[in-house]
């Protein structure tokens, strides 16, 4: 075993957390600066294993490091044991011991896991570190301690290393128990003397007592006799004055269970009265409620009676509205169609005019032309001087006059294209104008489909919001049953709670709750639940019975060992279980002649067959009897338990119990009345819930109503917006298509006219044509004067005929233009409004609308008939409500009154029977008194019981005052000096017994004395003996050639006493003698320093070899020895580790290099901002620095000499 490392964190000048990088199991030195860590290292590790002392709040705030940054709160050393050997009796390898403080705390720890202080300790012993040899961790100030240590403090420490304390403690301890041994038998001697002169005082009261026994024996069966007639006479009296209790008892129970139903009647009638007063006030706001309901139907119905009067009136209106713009329109249609003829005449009439007119001026201009030409011709001659100029010339006017042909033609032809396109343009829009007529009539006659469906959907939301107000009505009346229900299932629950027993209830509960919360399936309830029978059967099952009601049956074991162990752990409560696989109940038979008067009563009960094992093994042996005669007959005949209808028991060994039971308290009316309760309440829930889904069927069929109802109303809003631009785009095509009309009329007229001047043109083209190649004349020829003359008539008639057909054709044009505007801005505005209002009134007159307003009015009159039903009914439940109310507080008036009648009754017989009980307290404690004297008589006479018997009370007075007299002359006499004689007496002998106990305890710790003396002389001898052997051959090494000498300082007084005194007492110290070489042998005080501390090393390596540890602890113990010294301190450690019986782990801190030339492995220690940290360095630094510091001390010692 050795130290395999160390971990260091917060203890001292070792801040960080530091993990030593492991020792070797054989010598290890630790180097460094003074100041830079060394000895807290050092103390580090004789903090976990040697320094077991308990450090208090400053001590520990000091083994805290204190520096600069965030302060140390807590500080923890661990040593890594290699424990390969299994010196410590841990099965591990490598065993962790680590020692935790702060300022609050101090603990140990052995691989992670806490331990004590005292474990550690221990721990510590059973490897081999004894506390009685603390030498395994030599400090500087042991080895100085010991050089200067006296004879008498070595020999000291011999004793405390031979363990000789423990033999001092105990025989300290065997020392005091006889000393309190002593004193006892003291205070013994002096109790028995008090005793002795006490029995001779004792001795000659016992005669005076003897005489004064025997008259007290004759008074004590005088007052035997006395008090026995006494008892006789009370008995008497008793059983006179029981007698008359029970009479008066049973009278007193009749009355009672008279005022008990008497007081079940009104509380029944208190109970009915407070359900009517409740229903009272319940019919009284629900008839407000009608009442106002009735009113506001009426208000409703009346003004559905009057919108529906209003619609008949306006539809009456409506229609002769209707009828009378009618017949306007069909006067002005007709009005229109004569105009329209009138036009169309009139435009027949133009049109031949325009036509006349165009063949009129056509003539015109054609003659004019050819008036021009010839007129043209006569001037060729003053114009042109050749035929060729003239020729010229008239080429030149064909030129121009084709070029203007042509593009008359080019116009002519463009023109009757746009004629063409325009007039396609028009059949399109004509085409157009008549669908749209057509779309528009079939949207109107959709719109009327939507309206009617519109009404008949309001009408059907309306009969369902009223069936949806019916059944809110039921739903309320169910709401307030419930109500009412669940306050009388309340009322029955805690009437069965109350009836049974706190701890019974709150197991039931407690089970229902952990089958709850565990999800336990297989609990069927109580025997009480799971069973029915009548009413009157309800008192014989009871009793039958008993707690056995509250037994809870479940399906199998397993279910109840469950429910109760986890009963157990919550502490919940006890429960009995009755698992259904492990019953197999007897069944028993009866004769059949008993069944006339007696019957099982199992068979009057009802149950699922599943539960019969369970309800067999509760009521299966018991029988239910007409009477008690029949019972105690039937019980003795069957052996069963027997039960009556009221209650009474006879039990199958003959025991019979009964009496008057309290039926306002029975469990199973409670039981009765909680399921009835419950399953009003259940139902009532059904049923409210069957109208909570007819309400949400409504509900739902009202919202799709709703909804459907909502689209068809945005579908006719949707469609009348249609109409209206259906119909304004209507009045627009037809206005295009009129001004397309005139357009189109308007392009005809004008190619008619280019027309005509084409034809003109070409006329003049043609003339022109011909005058080419002509001889040029200067005069006309007859012909062309002729018709020159012809052509002027022709001119003249033609302007006239011109004339004349413009003037038609100007009154034509003012006679169309004036049928147009009328038939424009009058009679089709006209028309349009006439058919606008024939519209209006067909909607006011529309057969939904007052369909709908007509089914309004008559669910408006269901509903105010319905609400004045309802009215009435209320009315007449309150009536009756209210008739029922006063026949209850009439008869409870009349129950009060008996029952105040009965409660003085039994008030007074209550009295009564407290003065006969209080009579026969007085009795019976008179009684008990004398029972009490008799007893406090003791142990009386034989002939006490039979010798006064016959003798008077007067008789025996006397005789007792006559023996009273005799006593008194006693009056002195210790009546209890027997008992005290023999408790004296007991007393010595016991304390005899104790001083020879006492006797025999001493001498046995005498001797205990004598073997701690002995075994303590041997121990130090032992000791002794090894340590100086151990010194001789250690001193050897150390110094060779050297002699020594330890012996013993015998103290000569006491030498003479040692067999009494024991052996360690006659040594007074042990002498250390030295030589070293050959010189002379010298005392301790002779020696230098170094020789001092070779000695005293020597010592303690001889103490360490007497008891062995796996490792040892050495701080600077070289510090002050010679040069040659430490060579061979080096080597005896080099042999010691290296010893293969024995060897040893050493850790040293040294200054010098002969102890590191031996070591295996150096640490070096550094410090740096008051933190210290320990790293390993080569043995060659580890000599450098120790030789750099040498320099440096001895460069200070020469500056502090200059």
């Amino acid at each position: 075993m050795h130290i395999k490392q160390v971990v260091i964190e917060g203890f001292k000048s070792y801040k960080d957390q530091i993990a030593v990088e492991p020792f070797s199991h054989k010598i290890n030195a630790v180097v460094g600066a003074n100041g830079s860590g060394k000895s807290n290292f050092f103390s580090a590790i004789r903090f976990v294993i040697s320094d077991m002392s308990a450090p208090g709040p400053e001590e520990r705030q000091k083994l805290l490091h204190e520096g600069a940054g965030h302060a140390v709160l807590s500080a923890y050393v661990e040593i890594i044991f290699n424990n390969s050997d299994n010196r410590l009796p841990v099965d591990k390898e490598e065993v962790r011991l680590r020692r935790t403080i702060s300022v609050k705390k101090d603990e140990y720890s052995l691989d992670r896991k806490h331990i004590t202080k005292t474990e550690v300790v221990n721990l510590l012993e059973s490897a081999g570190f004894s506390r009685a040899n603390p030498y395994y961790v030599v400090q500087q100030g042991k080895i100085m301690a010991m050089t200067t240590m006296k004879d008498h403090e070595r020999l000291d420490l011999l004793k405390e290393i031979g363990g000789t304390k423990v033999y001092e403690e105990r025989r300290k301890e065997s020392l005091n128990l006889m000393q309190e041994t002593e004193t006892r038998r003291q205070r013994i001697n002096e109790v028995v003397k008090q005793l002795e002169f006490r029995l001779k005082e004792l001795d000659e009261e016992r005669a005076e007592l003897a005489q004064y026994q025997q008259i007290d024996k004759q008074r004590r069966s005088l007052e035997y006799a006395i008090y026995d007639k006494e008892i006789s006479d009370i008995r008497s009296k008793l059983e006179q004055i029981e007698g008359q209790r029970q009479k008066e008892n049973d009278l007193r129970g009749e009355h009672a269970k008279k005022q008990s139903e008497e007081h079940s009647r009104l509380k029944r009638i208190a109970k009915d009265l407070r359900a009517l007063s409740d229903k009272q006030a319940d019919l009284a706001t629900r008839l407000t409620e009608a009442q106002a309901t009735h009113q506001q139907a009426i208000k409703k119905h009346a003004q559905s009676e009057l919108d529906l009067q209003e619609l008949l009136d306006s539809a009456h209106k409506s229609h002769d509205a209707k009828a009378h713009f009618s017949k306007q329109l069909d006067q002005l249609l007709d009005n229109i169609t004569a105009k329209q003829r009138e036009y169309d005449q009139v435009k027949a009439d133009l049109d031949a005019c325009l036509a006349e007119s165009g063949r009129v001026s056509q003539a015109l201009a054609t003659a004019d032309r050819k008036l021009q030409a010839l007129f043209t011709k006569q001037g060729r001659t003053t114009q042109f001087k050749t035929e060729q100029e003239r020729d010229e010339f008239v080429r030149k006017e064909i030129v121009q006059l084709e070029a203007t042909i042509a593009r008359k033609q080019q116009s002519l032809t463009a023109l009757t294209e746009e004629t063409q396109q325009l007039n396609s343009q028009l059949m399109e829009l004509s085409q157009s104008v008549g669908d749209k007529d057509s779309v528009i009539r079939a949207k109107g006659e959709e719109l009327s489909r939507d309206d009617r469906r519109c009404a008949e959907l309001v009408q059907q939301r309306d009969r369902l919001q009223d069936q949806r107000k019916r059944i809110w009505r039921g739903m309320d009346d169910v709401d307030r049953s419930m109500a009412e229900l669940r306050s009388q299932a309340g009322s029955a629950t805690r009437h069965f709670e109350q009836s049974v027993a706190r701890d019974i209830n709150k197991s039931l509960l407690a089970v229902q709750r952990t089958a709850k919360n565990h999800n336990i399936s297989g609990v069927n309830g109580t025997v009480i639940e799971l069973l029915t029978c009548e009413k009157h059967f309800h008192t014989a099952v009871e009793v039958t019975a008993g707690n056995s009601l509250f037994n809870i049956v479940v399906d199998t074991d397993g279910i109840a060992t469950q429910l109760s162990g986890i009963m157990n752990r919550e502490k919940s409560g006890r429960a009995t279980f009755m698992p259904l696989n492990r019953l197999n109940p007897d069944r028993v038979s009866m004769p059949e002649d008993l069944r006339a008067n007696a019957r099982p009563i199992i068979e009057q009960i009802k149950f699922d067959p599943k539960y019969e094992k369970a309800m067999q093994q509760v009521f299966g042996k018991t029988l239910l009897c007409k009477d008690l005669d029949v019972a105690n007959a039937a019980a003795h005949r069957t052996h069963l338990n027997c039960v009556t209808m009221g209650g009474d028991q006879v039990s199958k060994k003959g025991s019979i119990t009964g009496g008057f039971r309290d039926l306002s308290r029975s469990k199973m009316d409670a039981m009765h009345q909680m399921k009835a309760s419950n399953q009003k309440v259940h139902e009532a829930d059904l049923q409210r819930q069957s109208q909570q889904e007819d309400l949400d069927d409504v509900d739902q069929q009202i919202a799709t109503l709703m909804g459907e109802t909502q689209k068809l109303e945005a579908k006719r809003t949707h469609h009348r917006q249609q109409l209206e631009g259906m119909r304004s785009d209507l009045s627009a095509a037809q206005k295009r298509q009129k001004d397309l009309q005139g357009t189109v009329e308007a392009k005809e007229a004008r190619a008619s006219d280019i027309q005509a001047n084409v034809r003109g043109l070409q006329d003049i083209l043609q003339e022109t044509q011909s005058e080419l190649g002509t001889p040029l004349d200067s005069q006309l020829t007859t012909e062309e004067r002729h018709q020159l003359r012809q052509l002027q008539e022709d001119i003249r008639q033609l302007q006239e005929e011109e004339r004349s057909e413009r003037q038609k054709m100007l009154q034509a044009e003012t006679k169309q233009a004036s049928l147009q505007e009328l038939l424009d801005s009058n009679l089709l505005k006209r028309k349009e409004e006439l058919e606008a209002q024939i519209a209006a009134a067909n909607q006011a007159a529309d057969g939904a609308r007052l369909q709908a307003h007509r089914a309004e009015a008559a669910n408006t009159e269901a509903a105010k008939q319905g609400a004045s039903s309802d009215a009435q009914g209320l009315e007449k439940e309150l009536e009756d409500i209210s008739g029922k109310l006063k026949k209850l507080q009439a008869d409870q008036e009349k129950l009060t009154e008996k029952e105040q009648a009965d409660t003085q009754l039994i008030q007074d017989e209550q009295r009564t029977l407290e003065q006969m009980m209080a009579k026969r307290s007085g009795l019976q404690q008179k009684k008990g008194d004398l029972e009490k004297k008799i007893r406090e008589m003791g142990t009386l006479p034989a002939d006490a019981f039979e010798k006064y018997r016959d003798r008077s009370p007067k008789e025996l007075h006397k005789l007792l005052h006559k023996c009273q007299g005799q006593l008194s002359k006693y009056g002195s006499v210790n009546q209890k000096a027997l008992d005290q004689y023999v408790n004296f007496t007991e007393q010595r002998e016991e304390l005899t017994q104790r001083q020879t106990e006492n006797s025999r305890g001493e001498a046995k710790i005498k001797q205990l004395i004598q073997t701690l003396d002995l075994r303590k002389d041997e121990a130090i001898e032992r000791t002794f003996k090894g340590v100086a052997k151990n010194f001789r051959e250690i001193f050897g090494e150390l110094a060779p050639g050297g002699r020594e000498e330890l012996g013993e300082d015998a103290d000569e007084d006491l030498a003479e006493a040692a067999p009494a005194a024991g052996l360690s007492e006659k040594y007074s110290g042990v002498k250390v003698k030295i030589s070293f070489g050959a010189g002379d042998i010298m005392s301790m005080k002779q020696l230098s320093g170094g020789q001092k501390t070779l000695v005293a090393l020597a010592l303690i390596f001889a103490i360490q070899r007497c008891d062995p540890a796996p490792f040892y602890l050495f701080d600077e113990i070289d510090a002050a020895l010679d040069p040659q010294y430490r060579t061979t301190v080096a080597n005896m450690l080099a042999r010691q580790a290296n010893d293969p019986q024995n060897p040893a782990q050493f850790i040293i801190t040294t200054f010098h290099p002969q102890l590191l030339h031996e070591t295996d492995k150096v640490y070096g220690v550094s410090h740096c901002n008051r933190i210290s940290r320990v790293d390993v360095v080569t043995k060659q630094d580890a000599l450098e620095f120790i030789q750099s510091e040498e320099d440096r001390q001895k460069q200070g010692a020469k500056d502090n000499s200059s």
